[in-house]
């Protein structure tokens, strides 16, 4: 149980000064990139689903981020946090492997009517969120991830919980008894990656954070030793291996949100485990000037690890392309780049990219075998016997290779385009980008719920 109260500890006492500036201007760009990417996510049709299922009302608090109506809470949530996650363009963190603002900025959105949190006080709970994410993955990965379970849902769910808390100002009782009922909710299946399925569980944790938090502060209890029973969270999904007491000790030293691994943007919008080969078939691309008919063959050195969520070769579907390593390959080569514009049912039926996946050849390259930032080399055979190499280690929007503003703006304006308010959606942006302020967070949910789509 010593764990739980630590964790219920750094929730609760966590200040704003303690929470280095760097961290905090990291967070903020991951709410902004989120953001956007909701929005963006506003669009689709699994958002359209949720619209015709869940409670609307207008006099619910809810904001619905890209849409004009409202939802109670934890409707909410579940709302923005598939819509967030719906064409897999939001960050990642990978000692959880998982998607962890597509999880907390829509809880904190939930909450935000039934408190009066700023955004400084915002950001606060946001890195407590990740740093929850962080130790679970610490902890528990890669072998939770491996036996199946989708860890943006399972440990989103207890992250939830503690953001949720934070904002809600629960007691220490309230937010152990929260954790409680997170963990007997938490779920979610690798099997579904592909699928509709994948960004609701995003939606699910957020849902189940928010729900934990309001019926912990209306007076629901649950064990306070649900993490660490042995029937409980660890045990559970853990496959009875259980955690060391040791992995959960010095919560924020250092914080996660500052490690190499903590949280990265996503500059393409696909699967993180394609990005490094994605990029280094771009850099292949310009050095062969567009000159394609040059290239006999394609062979891709991937990681063990990234074979476990890249499990389509030839996609029947835009949400199966952007779990197939092929393709993503395929594309960079015969468009250039890989974007938005690459994962439509057009694209995915173009012969020459077809072609091209004919002549990808994938396998595990020794030299980035135990890499688990998902590097890649890419090896071009051309029709006269040459060959040249491109390996990338760490992909563009990971902490060493952190966005710019300028970069950040870009796909940010990219995600609203499907708005067509380029100036509100550039207001919203430069909003967010002033979160960490006492600006009231309901403003900044009021103003995502003004870029309508829907």
């Amino acid at each position: 149980m010593q764990i739980e109260r630590d964790l219920a500890d750094f929730c609760l006492t966590l200040t704003h000064d303690a929470v280095p500036t760097e961290a905090r201007k990291r967070a903020v760009d991951a709410i902004t990139d989120c953001a956007g990417c909701a929005v963006l996510g506003a669009s689709t049709t699994l958002a359209a689903s949720l619209l015709k299922t869940v409670h609307t009302a207008a006099d619910c608090d809810g904001v619905l981020i890209g849409s004009a109506k409202r939802a109670p809470a934890p409707d909410a949530a579940l709302y923005n946090g598939a819509a967030a996650h719906a064409l897999d363009y939001d960050d990642i963190s990978h000692p959880a492997y998982s998607h962890p603002s597509a999880v907390l900025l829509p809880t904190l959105l939930a909450c935000s009517p039934s408190s009066s949190v700023t955004g400084r006080e915002a950001v606060t709970a946001y890195v407590i969120g990740l740093e929850v994410f962080g130790k679970l993955g610490r902890a528990l990965n890669l072998e939770h991830y491996k036996k199946g379970w989708h860890a943006t849902s399972t440990f989103g769910s207890i992250a939830a919980a503690a953001t949720a808390a934070r904002v809600l100002e629960l007691s220490k009782t309230q937010l152990l008894h929260a954790l409680g009922l997170a963990a007997s909710a938490s779920g979610g299946l690798r099997c579904n990656f592909g699928t509709m399925a994948k960004p609701l569980h995003a939606g699910y944790a957020a849902r189940n954070g928010v729900l934990a938090a309001l019926l912990a502060k209306n007076g629901c209890d649950a064990s306070a030793e649900a993490i660490t029973h042995r029937y409980g969270f660890f045990q559970t999904f853990n496959a009875g291996a259980g955690v060391r007491q040791e992995q959960f000790s010095g919560w924020g030293s250092p914080f996660e949100i500052l490690t190499e691994t903590g949280i990265g943007l996503k500059l393409y919008p696909s699967c993180a485990a394609t990005h490094p080969a994605i990029e280094a078939a771009t850099i292949h691309r310009r050095k062969l000037d567009g000159m394609l008919n040059r290239v006999r063959r394609i062979r891709v050195g991937m990681s063990s690890f990234a074979t476990e969520p890249l499990i389509y070769v030839v996609p029947r579907t835009p949400l199966e392309a952007k779990f197939s390593m092929h393709y993503c390959v395929a594309a960079a080569f015969t468009r250039g780049e890989v974007t938005l514009k690459s994962f439509t049912p057009e694209a995915i039926a173009d012969p020459a990219t077809l072609g091209f996946i004919d002549k990808i050849e994938t396998y595990i390259d020794d030299r980035v075998r135990d890499d688990h930032e998902f590097a890649a080399v890419v090896t071009v055979e051309t029709q006269d016997g040459k060959s040249a190499e491109e390996l990338v280690h760490v992909a563009p929007g990971k902490p060493q290779r952190w966005f710019t503003r300028d970069q950040l703006e870009r796909k940010f304006m990219d995600c609203c385009a499907a708005t067509g308010a380029p100036d509100q959606a550039q207001r919203a942006f430069t909003r967010l980008q002033a979160l960490d302020s006492d600006t009231p967070l309901s403003e900044v949910g009021a103003a995502l719920a003004q870029m309508k789509v829907r």
